[in-house]
């Protein structure tokens, strides 16, 4: 089987188009690691990948495949080198993903999430500007498009085949980087930076979607103790993100660790409204990996006397004792217990440390 797989790898370029799909339909249910041919791929990367990329560009049937495998395959450090193409990745984001029309944005989105787990490309993305597209965006930035067709999906009223959760780990990735962090906050003419269109998704029903915001959100709340702490203490981001005329993070951050429970009257006085009077039916974020990110987030925003002060008045305590009390895993509970801890200090020296650290998956079809 391994020698026949080997054989059909020259018919990925024929000139043929029905013989260029018979090829890619065969092999793409072997791309994924699992399989016992997966060596064999990337045994071949260099030029499997060039024949891949190209077939992205061929007949939907065909792209469909080849994106697929180049999703499966991207994983794999020999491949990304190869998908370290600016072309590629303009015609990825402009073409496939920035597209009224093509049914494959969302494949799209989720390669192009395992490919920014490589710096240099994620470094490509970073940089890439484009025209305003109309119906979609004035923005000219990479990342000011994707976060305003990201918005779009979650109805689809932009490209009705796709919603681009995808996007979300893209934005996650991103804001690994100080570059993406600071492109996050930069706002359009309408006053709109990207972050703002992506922290209100704390709570979605995708798993994707909210995970990728709220490792986003983590990350710019590192942005913004980076620039408060700056020696010019010229502090932009820090405001922006906490302003509730801005974007406001802290209800987001709140609202998933909030579960049932009543607050007492005067914990509710200050509170963000959006977490005052939740109903009985109201759950806490069943993931204990983005539990453990959101407090994280706070644990940043707690790390400045401006970041505390803000959180004590706006009760941040009483949402995060009662989260604290219903949680049943001891990493979360520690995280928690140390915000409370920061939140209740007598205020000293702040702290100065921080640890980055990026556990975003690689997606596979």
């Amino acid at each position: 089987m391994e020698a026949q797989i080997v054989e059909l790898l020259p018919f990925l370029h024929d000139g043929r188009m029905e013989v260029r799909q018979i090829a890619i339909h065969n092999i793409v249910s072997f791309t994924t690691p699992s399989s016992e041919f997966f060596h064999v791929f990337l045994k071949n990367a260099k030029s499997l990948t060039k024949d891949l990329k190209t077939l992205v560009k061929d007949d939907t049937t065909i792209a469909h495949d080849a994106l697929r495998s180049l999703i499966n395959l991207s994983g794999e450090a020999v491949v990304c080198a190869e998908l370290d193409d600016n072309d590629f990745i303009k015609f990825l984001i402009f073409n496939i993903i920035i597209s009224k029309t093509n049914i494959l944005s969302d494949l799209g989105c989720m390669l192009l999430s395992n490919m920014c787990k490589n710096d240099g490309i994620a470094t490509k993305v970073l940089a890439l500007e484009g025209k305003p597209v109309t119906g979609l965006t004035t923005g000219t930035t990479a990342v000011a498009q994707l976060a305003d067709i990201f918005l779009k999906g979650t109805d689809k009223s932009y490209n009705p085949n796709c919603t681009y959760d995808f996007l979300a780990s893209v934005f996650a990735t991103l804001a690994v980087l100080p570059r993406g962090r600071s492109l996050l906050f930069t706002k359009d003419e309408e006053n709109l930076s990207p972050l703002s269109k992506i922290v209100c998704f704390t709570e979605h029903p995708n798993l994707i979607r909210r995970g990728g915001c709220i490792t986003t959100i983590k990350y710019e709340s590192l942005e913004s103790l980076l620039n408060q702490m700056n020696a010019s203490f010229a502090v932009e981001h820090h405001p922006a993100l906490l302003d509730e005329s801005d974007i406001n993070v802290l209800p987001y951050i709140l609202l998933p660790l909030c579960g049932p429970e009543e607050f007492d009257i005067d914990d509710m006085e200050g509170m963000p409204e959006d977490i005052q009077l939740l109903p009985p039916t109201k759950t806490r974020e069943a993931d204990a990996h983005l539990r453990e990110t959101l407090l994280e987030g706070l644990i940043l925003l707690t790390s400045t006397r401006e970041g505390r002060n803000y959180l004590r008045e706006k009760k941040t305590y009483p949402v995060i004792q009662k989260m604290h009390a219903a949680e049943t895993v001891d990493d979360v509970q520690e995280i928690a217990e140390r915000i409370v801890n920061m939140l209740m200090r007598d205020e000293g020296n702040e702290i100065t440390e921080i640890k980055e650290d990026d556990e975003d998956g690689i997606s596979e079809v």
